[in-house]
């Protein structure tokens, strides 16, 4: 199928989209990048590939808009221009579901169009019911990826000293208490559902090897790299922390520079940015948003796919989990025993993902309303 530019669109709403022009009675789906863009290696990426493979599949009429700045504005002329299932990767919700300037929201106002947003439970009231019935929330359950961080961290922690050349690293050493540290965006169960999959991971394996962990936290670093929170991310690593994972948008890339700076790991998030600071990011928690784009749309040509639910993608669904950790593995010293722990460690991080995909291991995940208590950690504590 011939792939156009559709300029009369971008000239028209201020945006960019990508797609094909087909005949106004077939299937239109369209897909809005976040503010990270087509490129970012991950969570839009990802999304677009999908898009593009179920696209191929089926025949059908795809767009991509790759300049999100006025998310309402691409909304609501993709819901104009008659498109039946509109997927829109931001953070930006509030005209969409509620009111667009207009005295309603966009989806009261296309009814007749299927909207699907990620990382939100916005189409649910305080009582727990659908606001719309043409609006999907999905989410993934970045708790169990956020768990599988932690236990790589906590053991990689364990053999730094085997791992890792001295004259690269400079590691705080195992003595006594063990430490990490957590920086969060905002107080909110979107960035907590991280924190606590991370803790849980951490205790997991210091429980197992009997040793203890403290952990810093901050929930207050905003989405935007400043001075203040690179302070606070060098000041956790002056205590001590020998990997900091933070999900917190723009701020991550404070914490590259300070794991850099400070000759230690950090655990980005969303995207596979491993690459991003080699030998610095010890992994990175996925979002693989091709899963949810392409099952949506073979259920939406299925004439299976209902709005007003919402989906959550766990380890099991393909959708969820940590990178394979092929970068920082070209740093890991090529002697036996450096190779057969870095051997050790992928085999316990496979063993931990099926023991939690099968269920027999349980994460808290603050994004459904759950919470962790952290007296009942044993062997991990805050330090803050």
């Amino acid at each position: 199928m011939k792939r156009l530019v559709l300029l009369f669109l971008a000239f028209a709403f201020g945006f960019t989209v990508a797609g094909c022009r087909i005949a106004d009675d077939e299937i239109k789906v369209g897909l809005i990048v976040s503010a990270a863009g087509a490129h970012d290696m991950g969570y839009n990426q990802f999304a677009i590939e999908g898009l593009e493979a179920a696209g191929d599949e089926h025949g059908i009429h795809t767009h991509v808009v790759t300049t999100p700045e006025d998310i309402p504005g691409s909304l609501e002329a993709l819901a104009e221009d008659g498109y039946d299932l509109i997927f829109s990767l931001e953070y930006n919700f509030d005209a969409l579901i509620h009111d667009d300037g207009t005295g309603q929201g966009i989806a009261a106002r296309y009814p007749d169009t299927i909207f699907v947003i990620f990382n939100d439970f916005a189409n649910t009231d305080g009582d727990g019911n659908k606001i719309h019935d043409n609006v999907i929330e999905i989410l993934f359950n970045v708790n169990e990826g956020s768990f599988l961080a932690g236990v790589a961290a906590a053991l990689v922690n364990e053999y730094h000293d085997v791992l890792f050349d001295d004259d690269d690293y400079d590691f705080a050493p195992l003595d006594g208490t063990r430490t990490v540290g957590f920086v969060g965006g905002s107080m909110s169960p979107g960035i907590l559902v991280f924190n606590w999959g991370f803790a849980q991971g951490i205790h997991y394996i210091a429980e197992e090897y009997d040793v203890n962990y403290e952990i810093y936290e901050i929930h207050d670093a905003g989405f935007a790299p400043s001075s203040s929170n690179y302070d606070t991310i060098d000041s956790f690593y002056d205590a001590g922390a020998n990997v900091i994972y933070a999900a917190a948008g723009g701020v991550n890339v404070n914490l590259r520079s300070a794991a850099e700076d400070n000759k230690r790991l950090m655990i980005d998030v969303d995207a596979d940015l491993d690459a991003e600071q080699p030998g610095r990011v010890l992994t990175s928690v996925l979002k693989n948003t091709n899963v949810p784009v392409r099952e949506l749309i073979d259920m939406f040509m299925a004439e299976e796919l209902e709005g007003g639910v919402d989906y959550l993608y766990d380890l099991d669904s393909g959708a969820a989990g940590i990178t394979d950790m092929s970068v920082i593995a070209d740093y890991i010293k090529d002697t036996t025993e450096a190779q057969d722990a870095w051997t050790y460690i992928l085999g316990r991080i496979e063993e931990v993902h099926d023991l939690i995909a099968d269920g027999t291991i349980d994460v808290v995940n603050a994004q459904i309303g759950e919470t962790l208590d952290y007296d009942d950690l044993s062997h991990l504590e805050r330090a803050n």
